[in-house]
Formats: C-alpha cells, sequence, structure tokens
C-alpha cells in the first residue's frame, strides 16, 4: 500500500538552541574547520587533481577529521587540526583506485625539504619501461608532475568563536611538469627542486606536503601533445 508522511525532523531554530542538539553543534562547528583544512590541500596540489581517478574530497576530509579526534588536549567542538604532530597522516595519500603511482614507477623517488632555503628537492632515479617504470602503453607520451604545498593548522580562537589558520601567511608553490617523452623510452636519472613563488618564513604550526604523478599525453592535429584528463596516477610522498 502506498505510505505518506509528513515533513519531519528538527527544525534548525531546534538546532541551533536546544540542549539536545548540543553534540551535533559542536560536530558541526569542527567539521567546518576539517572542510577548510582539506580544502587547502586539495588547492596546494590542484596539479594532481587532472591525474585522480575518484573525487578524493572525502577521503581526504577523513583524514583530516582523524588527525582533528587526536588532539586531546581541548573538548569536544574545540579540537585542534594539528598537521604539525601529525604530519605522517597525509604522507601516503593515494590519488587512484585503479593505477596505483607506485605501480607505475617502482622506484622510491628521493624527496628532499630544505627547510633554510624553502624549496623541495626531488631526485628521480633513470626509469626503464618494463624494468622500474611501467606507464600505460595506450598513451603515446607521458611526464612527470611535481607539486608542493604548505598546509596550516587550525585552532579554536575563543574570542572570535570560530576556527582560525595558526600561519595565515605561507610558502606558495609552482607545479613543475618534465619535459613529455615517449612512454616506451628509457628515461635518464633526474634532479629537480619545487620552490616557492611567495616567501614567508617557516614557522611553527605548519607543514609542508610534497606530491608526485605521472600524466599521459596524445598528439594533437597541430602537432603538439595534449595531456589526456584523468588517466595518470598521483600520490602524496612526503610530509613535515
Amino acid at each position: 500500500k502506498i505510505i505518506m508522511r509528513g515533513k519531519g525532523g528538527a527544525s534548525k531554530r531546534k538546532i541551533k538552541t536546544s540542549p539536545d542538539f548540543e553534540t551535533t553543534r559542536q560536530l558541526n562547528s569542527e567539521w567546518k574547520a576539517v572542510t577548510r583544512a582539506s580544502a587547502e590541500i586539495r588547492m596546494g596540489l590542484y596539479s594532481l587533481k587532472p591525474l585522480a581517478d575518484y573525487n578524493t574530497s572525502g577521503p581526504i576530509n577523513a583524514i583530516v577529521k582523524k588527525i582533528q579526534t587526536a588532539d586531546t588536549d581541548r573538548p569536544k567542538g574545540k579540537r585542534s587540526i594539528l598537521f604539525s604532530r601529525q604530519p605522517d597522516f597525509i604522507s601516503s595519500f593515494q590519488f587512484n583506485r585503479k593505477t596505483l603511482f607506485d605501480s607505475v614507477i617502482r622506484q622510491p623517488l628521493s624527496v628532499t625539504i630544505d627547510p633554510s632555503l624553502v624549496a623541495v628537492g626531488v631526485f628521480i632515479p633513470a626509469l626503464t619501461p618494463g624494468l622500474n617504470f611501467f606507464p600505460n602503453p595506450r598513451y603515446a607520451y607521458c611526464q612527470l608532475v611535481l607539486a608542493a604545498t604548505s598546509v596550516s593548522d587550525y585552532s579554536f580562537d575563543e574570542e572570535s568563536d570560530k576556527f582560525n589558520a595558526v600561519c595565515p601567511k605561507m610558502p606558495d608553490y609552482d607545479a613543475v611538469f618534465t619535459p613529455w617523452v615517449p612512454v616506451n623510452m628509457p628515461q635518464p636519472s633526474a634532479t629537480y627542486q619545487v620552490g616557492p613563488v611567495t616567501i614567508h618564513s617557516l614557522t611553527p604550526g605548519m607543514i609542508r606536503v610534497f606530491g608526485a604523478g605521472i600524466q599521459y599525453g596524445m598528439p594533437a592535429a597541430d602537432g603538439s601533445i595534449q595531456p589526456v584528463p584523468y588517466s595518470g596516477s598521483a600520490r602524496i610522498l612526503k610530509s613535515v
């Protein structure tokens, strides 16, 4: 039979004022900080987004929420997001579920984050197809994408009654794209540096995150090589 039900649930006014929804209000307040912090990560590593094969927003939110719940010094509703205490939580985040970055490049990239130069150094070993390099053979060309960003801790401010970034000004980075090469061609070892666009002094309460990915391309009618969206692999390699 057909069952009709009326509109139910608590009203916005009740959620905002009723003592029964105190826990809900606390979690909502914390969630705003989670989404701000995760958006900071995604925007900083925007060059790796076209290499993902799924929506990474939810999984990044989940990681940031775990970092927030690890704060036992403050009460629920005011717990800080302390990346600087838990940098390893996001240091191996994968942008893919089908073809992982580590299954394409099967030799670690050496990443050095220099605190004095505010720069990230990357050493890419020699890549030999069939030995330590297994790109997708459906595409003609490939290149590496190297991206870095700065992420601030978030803490609750009693005066403004909201969460604020501990470090509002941090270094910004431009991604580095290596030259296009045929996927079946061996590549010599190389060293790259991802430097900051704007330099700010490094202060406590922030971390730097570095990620890398492989992007595929196909020749266009004008002879240029155009990236193929959502066809590559990427992951976060280091965060300190």
